[in-house]
């Protein structure tokens, strides 16, 4: 029997601590902020926590409460998505560039994960109802959608949000968040014996329906409500009333996705972008920021808490490390290439591909969705889960050294188009 610190309190003191002193010395070091709280994350987990052997009365002692850091590394990702759904005009984010480097961000890292499980897991790492075609159609799944999170903290942490290349990555990934929710769907089809292709064309229309008429509601409803509650709350000496309402519609947004079979975040996001261009955008901005430095960096530290390297079954590892190489280099070029067929910049379309490169979410759920459905083992199931966070870290400090290069990029092209006489 465990035991486990369940005070919400001592939790929060401790996570909260860690996360700032992991800041302080990652930031010496020049690296992302992020970096610190996944190793936090992974150094309190059973990785590091349980192999040290840390017992009292003979009992294994658990920092954390798994339903406590769910819930408030769920809050972190969605503050961190609505405050930069708020610096972005959701009208220049679907766009036919957006739509090409999500296509190629899915289809190259589905097709080589699938040709790599299949040349490479063994039998034994099958479930029940696992075959060679399905479990690899499980795995390059996995390697599809990617994770906006990590991409939009560096961006936030560079104050790099309103640059170009930045609207491209969180387009790019809403678009790639719907194609994920396909192929997952599709998987989860061959899993129960067969594809069916009304019920894809459903999830497809509901999918598309969702982002529409949130985006609809959101622009000539929502907003002007919310504006309307802040004018009227100001006359009574109310300062936060419309920063309430906007916080309770992200709420909803996140709530309807997960009810559509979207992620969580993206629903935020599309709640963000609803007040991108309100005239109390930057309170806004100013109130989610406050919230989303309490609870962001739980969200990184749950991350690393699901890391335990001791899970992994020794016949998997070349795998492991062929998988991680496989979707990072597929999602670099798959998404960097048709950026830079589309017009940007060689160091533009380098950030386009290491943006998209995270995973996160929707991998673990294709994952897990695999594992319940007896599909693939315990093992395979370890491994999957330490690829998506290795290739989730591994971009992060890529990502920033293009990024700064981007924006001296623009910096030095500024100056040279004012200096350019007017033809």
């Amino acid at each position: 029997m465990a035991i486990t610190v369940t005070d919400p309190f001592l939790q929060l003191t401790m996570l909260l601590v860690l996360a700032t002193l992991s800041h302080f010395t990652f930031r010496r070091f020049r690296q992302p902020t992020i970096l610190g709280e996944i190793a936090i994350g992974v150094a309190l987990g059973p990785t590091v926590l349980s192999a040290l052997g840390m017992y009292l009365f003979g009992q294994e002692i658990i920092l954390f409460d798994e339903t406590f850091i769910g819930i408030f590394a769920s809050l972190g990702a969605i503050f961190l998505l609505f405050v930069i759904g708020l610096e972005i005009d959701f009208r220049a984010a679907y766009t036919r560039k957006n739509f090409f480097v999500a296509l190629g961000g899915v289809l190259l890292p589905l097709v080589a994960g699938f040709i790599a499980a299949y040349l490479m897991v063994p039998s034994s790492a099958w479930g029940a109802s696992g075959n060679q075609a399905l479990v690899a159609t499980f795995v390059g799944a996995s390697l599809v959608a990617t994770s906006t999170a990590i991409a939009a903290a560096v961006l936030r942490e560079l104050g790099l949000v309103r640059l170009e290349v930045a609207k491209t990555i969180m387009g790019a990934a809403l678009v790639d968040d719907i194609l994920g929710l396909l192929v997952l769907s599709m998987v989860v089809g061959m899993s129960a014996g067969a594809v069916d292709p009304v019920a894809l064309a459903i999830v497809a229309a509901t999918a598309v329906v969702f982002v529409v008429v949130a985006i609809l509601v959101g622009i000539y409803f929502f907003s002007r409500i919310v504006i309307r509650i802040q004018v009227a709350g100001l006359r009574l000496g109310l300062k936060h009333g419309g920063f309430l309402i906007a916080l309770a519609i992200a709420f909803l947004y996140a709530f309807v996705a997960e009810l559509v079979g979207l992620s969580a975040i993206i629903g935020a996001f599309l709640a963000g972008t609803m007040f991108a261009s309100a005239p109390l955008r930057d309170d806004f901005v100013e109130g989610t920021g406050y919230l989303g430095a309490v609870f962001t960096p739980v969200f990184f530290i749950a991350l690393g808490l699901q890391v335990n390297v001791w899970a992994i079954d020794t016949a998997l590892i070349v795998f492991a490390v062929v998988l991680a190489v496989t979707a990072i280099i597929t999602k670099f070029y798959g998404c960097g290439i048709p950026a830079k067929l589309t017009g940007l910049s060689k160091n533009e379309a380098s950030a386009v591909g290491w943006g998209m490169t995270p995973r996160g979410e929707i991998g673990l759920i294709v994952a897990s969705t695999a594992l319940t459905a007896a599909v693939i083992g315990d093992g395979l199931f370890s491994i999957i889960v330490l690829v998506m966070i290795v290739i989730s870290v591994v971009p992060a400090p890529f990502l920033r050294k293009t990024l700064l290069r981007v924006a001296r990029e623009k910096q030095t092209l500024e100056p040279a188009q004012a200096e350019a006489p007017a033809n």
